[in-house]
Protein backbone atom coordinates (compact mmCIF):
# COMPACT_ATOMS: atom_id res chain seq x y z
CA UNK A 1 0.00 0.00 0.00
CA UNK A 2 1.35 3.42 -1.00
CA UNK A 3 1.02 5.90 1.87
CA UNK A 4 0.94 9.09 -0.24
CA UNK A 5 -1.60 7.58 -2.62
CA UNK A 6 -3.95 6.61 0.22
CA UNK A 7 -3.70 10.05 1.83
CA UNK A 8 -4.41 11.68 -1.52
CA UNK A 9 -7.43 9.42 -1.98
CA UNK A 10 -8.78 10.27 1.48
CA UNK A 11 -8.21 14.01 0.92
CA UNK A 12 -10.05 13.78 -2.41
CA UNK A 13 -13.04 12.05 -0.80
CA UNK A 14 -13.20 14.71 1.92
CA UNK A 15 -13.10 17.50 -0.68
CA UNK A 16 -15.95 15.76 -2.52
CA UNK A 17 -17.93 15.69 0.75
CA UNK A 18 -17.78 11.90 1.02
CA UNK A 19 -16.51 11.59 4.61
CA UNK A 20 -17.95 8.11 5.27
CA UNK A 21 -16.00 6.71 2.34
CA UNK A 22 -12.93 8.60 3.54
CA UNK A 23 -13.24 6.95 6.97
CA UNK A 24 -13.06 3.50 5.35
CA UNK A 25 -10.01 4.40 3.26
CA UNK A 26 -8.18 5.92 6.24
CA UNK A 27 -8.92 2.98 8.54
CA UNK A 28 -7.51 0.60 5.94
CA UNK A 29 -4.39 2.76 5.67
CA UNK A 30 -3.99 2.78 9.46
CA UNK A 31 -3.79 -1.03 9.41
CA UNK A 32 -0.66 -0.67 7.27
CA UNK A 33 0.72 2.45 9.00
CA UNK A 34 -0.53 2.22 12.62
CA UNK A 35 1.87 4.81 14.02
CA UNK A 36 1.28 7.66 11.59
CA UNK A 37 -0.26 10.65 13.38
CA UNK A 38 -1.52 12.31 10.19
CA UNK A 39 -3.75 9.34 9.38
CA UNK A 40 -5.40 9.59 12.80
CA UNK A 41 -5.79 13.34 12.28
CA UNK A 42 -7.52 12.71 8.93
CA UNK A 43 -9.69 10.03 10.56
CA UNK A 44 -10.76 12.52 13.21
CA UNK A 45 -11.65 15.14 10.59
CA UNK A 46 -13.61 12.62 8.50
CA UNK A 47 -15.51 11.38 11.54
CA UNK A 48 -16.33 14.94 12.58
CA UNK A 49 -17.79 15.56 9.13
CA UNK A 50 -19.95 12.47 9.72
CA UNK A 51 -20.96 13.90 13.14
CA UNK A 52 -19.36 10.92 14.91
CA UNK A 53 -17.90 13.20 17.56
CA UNK A 54 -16.96 10.61 20.20
CA UNK A 55 -15.11 8.52 17.63
CA UNK A 56 -13.52 11.66 16.18
CA UNK A 57 -12.24 12.59 19.62
CA UNK A 58 -10.69 9.14 20.03
CA UNK A 59 -8.85 9.44 16.70
CA UNK A 60 -7.62 12.97 17.39
CA UNK A 61 -6.40 12.02 20.85
CA UNK A 62 -4.38 9.25 19.21
CA UNK A 63 -2.96 11.77 16.71
CA UNK A 64 -2.04 14.09 19.61
CA UNK A 65 -0.37 11.23 21.47
CA UNK A 66 1.69 10.22 18.43
CA UNK A 67 2.62 13.80 17.61
CA UNK A 68 2.35 16.04 20.69
CA UNK A 69 2.26 19.82 20.44
CA UNK A 70 0.96 19.91 16.89
CA UNK A 71 -1.19 22.98 16.35
CA UNK A 72 -3.61 21.49 13.82
CA UNK A 73 -4.16 18.31 15.84
CA UNK A 74 -4.93 20.37 18.92
CA UNK A 75 -7.22 22.75 17.04
CA UNK A 76 -9.36 19.90 15.76
CA UNK A 77 -9.30 18.09 19.10
CA UNK A 78 -10.34 21.31 20.84
CA UNK A 79 -13.28 21.83 18.50
CA UNK A 80 -14.58 18.27 18.85
CA UNK A 81 -14.44 18.64 22.66
CA UNK A 82 -16.51 21.82 22.34
CA UNK A 83 -19.06 19.87 20.28
CA UNK A 84 -19.14 17.22 23.01
CA UNK A 85 -19.87 19.87 25.65
CA UNK A 86 -16.39 19.83 27.22
CA UNK A 87 -16.11 23.59 26.82
CA UNK A 88 -13.24 24.56 29.05
CA UNK A 89 -11.11 21.59 28.05
CA UNK A 90 -11.83 22.27 24.39
CA UNK A 91 -11.11 25.97 24.67
CA UNK A 92 -7.87 25.22 26.48
CA UNK A 93 -6.79 23.01 23.54
CA UNK A 94 -7.72 25.79 21.10
CA UNK A 95 -5.66 28.32 23.08
CA UNK A 96 -2.72 25.92 23.10
CA UNK A 97 -3.10 25.48 19.34
CA UNK A 98 -2.89 29.25 18.97
CA UNK A 99 0.21 29.41 21.18
CA UNK A 100 1.85 26.79 18.97
CA UNK A 101 0.96 28.67 15.78
CA UNK A 102 0.15 32.33 16.30
CA UNK A 103 -0.59 32.86 12.59
CA UNK A 104 -3.41 30.28 12.17
CA UNK A 105 -6.66 32.26 11.73
CA UNK A 106 -8.88 29.17 11.94
CA UNK A 107 -7.82 28.42 15.53
CA UNK A 108 -8.87 31.95 16.54
CA UNK A 109 -12.14 31.53 14.63
CA UNK A 110 -12.96 28.18 16.27
CA UNK A 111 -12.32 29.66 19.69
CA UNK A 112 -14.54 32.63 18.83
CA UNK A 113 -17.37 30.35 17.66
CA UNK A 114 -17.16 28.34 20.88
CA UNK A 115 -18.20 31.55 22.69
CA UNK A 116 -20.80 32.71 20.17
CA UNK A 117 -22.71 29.44 20.42
CA UNK A 118 -23.12 30.08 24.14
CA UNK A 119 -24.05 33.78 23.86
CA UNK A 120 -20.72 35.08 25.15
CA UNK A 121 -20.22 37.78 22.54
CA UNK A 122 -17.57 39.86 24.31
CA UNK A 123 -14.98 37.09 24.35
CA UNK A 124 -16.17 35.74 21.01
CA UNK A 125 -15.56 39.00 19.18
CA UNK A 126 -12.19 39.42 20.85
CA UNK A 127 -10.99 36.20 19.24
CA UNK A 128 -12.86 36.82 15.98
CA UNK A 129 -11.11 40.16 15.49
CA UNK A 130 -7.75 38.40 15.82
CA UNK A 131 -8.80 35.92 13.13
CA UNK A 132 -9.88 38.78 10.84
CA UNK A 133 -6.60 40.61 11.45
CA UNK A 134 -4.70 37.55 10.20
CA UNK A 135 -6.98 36.91 7.21
CA UNK A 136 -9.01 40.10 6.56
CA UNK A 137 -10.32 38.92 3.17
CA UNK A 138 -10.97 35.28 3.94
CA UNK A 139 -14.59 34.63 2.82
CA UNK A 140 -15.16 31.91 5.43
CA UNK A 141 -14.08 34.19 8.28
CA UNK A 142 -16.10 37.11 6.91
CA UNK A 143 -19.15 34.87 6.55
CA UNK A 144 -18.87 33.72 10.17
CA UNK A 145 -18.34 37.32 11.25
CA UNK A 146 -21.61 38.30 9.58
CA UNK A 147 -23.42 35.41 11.30
CA UNK A 148 -21.94 36.40 14.67
CA UNK A 149 -23.11 40.00 14.30
CA UNK A 150 -26.63 38.85 13.52
CA UNK A 151 -26.56 36.47 16.50
CA UNK A 152 -25.50 39.34 18.75
CA UNK A 153 -28.30 41.53 17.46
CA UNK A 154 -30.77 38.72 18.13
CA UNK A 155 -29.47 38.22 21.66
CA UNK A 156 -29.75 41.95 22.43
CA UNK A 157 -33.54 41.56 22.50
CA UNK A 158 -33.31 39.49 25.69
CA UNK A 159 -32.84 40.67 29.25
CA UNK A 160 -29.69 39.68 31.11
CA UNK A 161 -31.79 37.30 33.20
CA UNK A 162 -33.19 35.55 30.12
CA UNK A 163 -29.74 35.39 28.55
CA UNK A 164 -28.46 33.60 31.65
CA UNK A 165 -31.32 31.12 31.32
CA UNK A 166 -30.49 30.57 27.65
CA UNK A 167 -26.84 29.96 28.46
CA UNK A 168 -27.81 27.49 31.17
CA UNK A 169 -30.14 25.58 28.86
CA UNK A 170 -27.56 25.63 26.06
CA UNK A 171 -25.12 23.94 28.44
CA UNK A 172 -27.66 21.29 29.47
CA UNK A 173 -26.07 17.88 28.70
CA UNK A 174 -29.47 16.46 27.72
CA UNK A 175 -30.04 19.16 25.09
CA UNK A 176 -26.47 18.80 23.82
CA UNK A 177 -26.97 15.05 23.50
CA UNK A 178 -30.24 15.49 21.57
CA UNK A 179 -28.52 17.93 19.24
CA UNK A 180 -25.60 15.57 18.52
CA UNK A 181 -27.93 12.64 17.88
CA UNK A 182 -29.95 14.77 15.50
CA UNK A 183 -26.85 15.76 13.54
CA UNK A 184 -25.66 12.15 13.46
CA UNK A 185 -29.03 10.95 12.17
CA UNK A 186 -28.69 13.15 9.07
CA UNK A 187 -25.73 11.06 7.96
CA UNK A 188 -27.19 7.58 8.26
CA UNK A 189 -30.60 8.33 6.79
CA UNK A 190 -31.60 7.72 3.18
CA UNK A 191 -28.78 5.29 2.44
CA UNK A 192 -27.88 1.64 2.74
CA UNK A 193 -25.03 1.46 5.21
CA UNK A 194 -21.94 -0.62 4.54
CA UNK A 195 -20.84 -2.94 7.31
CA UNK A 196 -18.06 -0.69 8.59
CA UNK A 197 -20.35 2.38 8.53
CA UNK A 198 -23.03 0.57 10.52
CA UNK A 199 -20.44 -0.55 13.08
CA UNK A 200 -19.12 3.01 13.45
CA UNK A 201 -22.61 4.45 13.94
CA UNK A 202 -23.50 1.73 16.43
CA UNK A 203 -20.36 2.48 18.43
CA UNK A 204 -20.98 6.24 18.29
CA UNK A 205 -24.53 5.74 19.56
CA UNK A 206 -23.26 3.54 22.39
CA UNK A 207 -20.65 6.12 23.38
CA UNK A 208 -23.31 8.83 23.35
CA UNK A 209 -25.51 6.78 25.68
CA UNK A 210 -28.23 6.15 23.08
CA UNK A 211 -27.63 2.45 22.47
CA UNK A 212 -28.65 1.60 18.91
CA UNK A 213 -31.74 3.83 19.00
CA UNK A 214 -32.48 5.87 15.88
CA UNK A 215 -33.96 9.13 17.11
CA UNK A 216 -35.21 10.65 13.88
CA UNK A 217 -36.96 8.87 11.04
CA UNK A 218 -36.42 9.39 7.35
CA UNK A 219 -38.14 12.54 6.07
CA UNK A 220 -37.60 11.97 2.35
CA UNK A 221 -40.26 9.97 0.58
CA UNK A 222 -38.69 7.21 -1.51
CA UNK A 223 -41.31 7.84 -4.22
CA UNK A 224 -40.49 11.53 -4.38
CA UNK A 225 -41.13 13.56 -7.53
CA UNK A 226 -39.81 16.88 -8.79
CA UNK A 227 -43.24 18.40 -8.12
CA UNK A 228 -43.21 17.14 -4.52
CA UNK A 229 -39.78 18.66 -3.95
CA UNK A 230 -40.89 22.08 -5.19
CA UNK A 231 -44.09 21.89 -3.15
CA UNK A 232 -42.21 20.91 0.01
CA UNK A 233 -39.73 23.77 -0.49
CA UNK A 234 -42.60 26.27 -0.54
CA UNK A 235 -44.04 24.77 2.65
CA UNK A 236 -40.68 24.79 4.44
CA UNK A 237 -39.91 28.37 3.43
CA UNK A 238 -43.28 29.56 4.73
CA UNK A 239 -42.99 27.70 8.05
CA UNK A 240 -39.45 28.88 8.75
CA UNK A 241 -40.17 32.44 7.60
CA UNK A 242 -43.16 32.52 9.97
CA UNK A 243 -40.96 31.35 12.85
CA UNK A 244 -38.41 34.06 12.10
CA UNK A 245 -41.13 36.73 11.94
CA UNK A 246 -42.73 35.55 15.19
CA UNK A 247 -39.43 36.00 17.01
CA UNK A 248 -38.70 39.36 15.29
CA UNK A 249 -35.48 37.78 14.06
CA UNK A 250 -32.74 39.73 12.32
CA UNK A 251 -32.26 36.66 10.14
CA UNK A 252 -34.22 36.01 6.96
CA UNK A 253 -34.97 32.73 5.25
CA UNK A 254 -32.35 33.66 2.63
CA UNK A 255 -29.72 33.44 5.39
CA UNK A 256 -30.79 29.86 6.10
CA UNK A 257 -30.65 28.94 2.41
CA UNK A 258 -27.16 30.46 2.15
CA UNK A 259 -25.83 28.37 5.05
CA UNK A 260 -27.30 25.21 3.52
CA UNK A 261 -25.98 25.99 0.05
CA UNK A 262 -22.43 26.71 1.23
CA UNK A 263 -22.16 23.95 3.84
CA UNK A 264 -18.93 21.98 3.97
CA UNK A 265 -19.95 19.30 6.45
CA UNK A 266 -18.48 20.83 9.61
CA UNK A 267 -20.65 22.87 11.94
CA UNK A 268 -22.98 24.68 9.55
CA UNK A 269 -26.07 22.88 10.82
CA UNK A 270 -25.34 24.08 14.35
CA UNK A 271 -25.26 27.66 13.03
CA UNK A 272 -28.78 27.29 11.67
CA UNK A 273 -30.09 25.84 14.92
CA UNK A 274 -28.53 28.75 16.84
CA UNK A 275 -30.73 31.11 14.82
CA UNK A 276 -33.87 29.42 16.16
CA UNK A 277 -32.68 28.38 19.63
CA UNK A 278 -34.26 30.80 22.09
CA UNK A 279 -34.59 28.58 25.13
CA UNK A 280 -37.58 26.51 24.00
CA UNK A 281 -38.34 23.27 25.80
CA UNK A 282 -36.76 20.19 24.27
CA UNK A 283 -39.94 19.03 22.49
CA UNK A 284 -40.45 22.37 20.76
CA UNK A 285 -36.78 22.54 19.81
CA UNK A 286 -36.97 19.01 18.41
CA UNK A 287 -39.89 20.06 16.19
CA UNK A 288 -37.84 23.00 14.90
CA UNK A 289 -34.82 20.78 14.27
CA UNK A 290 -37.03 18.36 12.34
CA UNK A 291 -38.20 21.24 10.14
CA UNK A 292 -34.62 22.42 9.66
CA UNK A 293 -33.65 18.90 8.69
CA UNK A 294 -36.32 19.06 5.97
CA UNK A 295 -34.82 22.34 4.77
CA UNK A 296 -31.38 20.68 4.65
CA UNK A 297 -32.80 17.80 2.59
CA UNK A 298 -34.93 19.81 0.16
CA UNK A 299 -32.82 22.89 -0.62
CA UNK A 300 -29.72 23.01 -2.87
CA UNK A 301 -26.15 22.37 -1.71
CA UNK A 302 -23.16 23.67 -3.62
CA UNK A 303 -21.21 20.48 -2.86
CA UNK A 304 -23.98 18.51 -4.62
CA UNK A 305 -23.57 20.66 -7.74
CA UNK A 306 -26.59 22.77 -6.91
CA UNK A 307 -28.91 19.86 -6.13
CA UNK A 308 -30.62 18.98 -2.87
CA UNK A 309 -30.30 15.57 -1.15
CA UNK A 310 -33.90 14.90 -2.20
CA UNK A 311 -33.03 15.65 -5.82
CA UNK A 312 -30.00 13.36 -5.56
CA UNK A 313 -32.31 10.54 -4.44
CA UNK A 314 -34.68 11.30 -7.31
CA UNK A 315 -31.74 11.25 -9.75
CA UNK A 316 -30.56 7.93 -8.32
CA UNK A 317 -34.06 6.44 -8.67
CA UNK A 318 -34.28 7.51 -12.33
CA UNK A 319 -30.83 6.12 -13.12
CA UNK A 320 -31.76 2.75 -11.63
CA UNK A 321 -34.96 2.35 -13.63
Amino acid sequence: MNFEKEVEKADSLLRKNKPSEAVTVIKDAIKEFPDDSYLYYLLGIARMKCCRFFLAKRALEKADKLKPNNSENLRSLGWVKVMLGNLEEGRNDLRNAINLNLTSPLAYLDLAMSYFHFYDFEQGFEWLERAKALAPKDPYILYNSDMANKMKKEASKYSQFNLKLLKKEKSDPKIQKEFRLFMLSKFFKNKALRGDEAEEIKEELELSGAGDTIIYKDNINNNITKENILKRRIEIEKELSDLLKESNSEFAFEDIKEVIYNENGDNEFSKIISVFDHGQDINELNDIMQLLNDAWNYFPHKCLKGLSPAEMILKHQKNNK
